[in-house]
């Protein structure tokens, strides 16, 4: 995916045109293991560029998992997911649409 994108960009460089963003630069994701646990981050899941004007929505079980959600005014803009979660797609899609969680609260980790 990077190889292809590398060769459109020197593509348009020569032909000197402006490139779009791939839709797969649309949000930063990234996913490994640390001590055997599956760990991703999701958009802006230190609440960077926010200003420290939002909340986070945390859901912990011990030994099992860790799931981290920043939220500003009701939308998700970042996430951090230790462990067998299953939510990274559902988090992903939730980021990306900007949804209005408001109505679920806390409500919206509960399993």
């Amino acid at each position: 995916q990077f190889g292809m994108f590398a060769a459109k960009c020197m593509h348009f460089h020569n032909i000197q045109e402006p490139l779009d963003l791939d839709f797969c630069f649309e949000m930063f994701a990234h996913v490994t293991t640390f001590f055997g646990q599956k760990v991703i981050l999701l958009g802006l899941y230190k609440g960077q560029t926010l200003d420290n004007n939002y909340e986070l929505l945390l859901r912990v079980t011990p030994g099992k998992e860790y799931v981290k959600t920043v939220m500003k005014d009701g939308r998700m803009q970042g996430a951090v997911l230790i462990g067998d979660t299953d939510l990274e797609e559902t988090f992903e899609n939730l980021i990306l649409n900007q949804m209005d969680l408001s109505d679920y609260g806390e409500d919206l980790l509960n399993p």
